[in-house]
């Protein structure tokens, strides 16, 4: 149940990365989704951001994602357990 539900979190996640800037799609794509993942250290080297910075792109990234995820009727881990439709 436990690996279901990961492996929809993770393709509604990669539906949403189209809307995101790319700044915040790389974010999710190398520190969630990829595996392994990318530091956030790693990460924020990468792509030559201040801590300030990359605080930021995190914070925008996940307001996004709840919008995003909201439009598609999900606002908790409880919605995606009783989802019927596909992504």
């Amino acid at each position: 149940m436990q690996v279901m539900a990961e492996q929809d979190m993770a393709e509604l996640l990669r539906c949403c990365l189209p809307e995101l800037t790319e700044i915040e799609a790389e974010y999710i794509r190398d520190c969630w989704l990829k595996k392994p993942r990318t530091s956030l250290k790693r990460f924020a080297e990468q792509w030559q951001l201040p801590t300030k910075e990359l605080q930021n792109v995190r914070k925008s990234s996940m307001e996004r994602l709840k919008h995003l995820l909201a439009l598609k009727g999900i606002h908790s881990t409880a919605d995606l357990a009783g989802r019927e439709e596909p992504i």
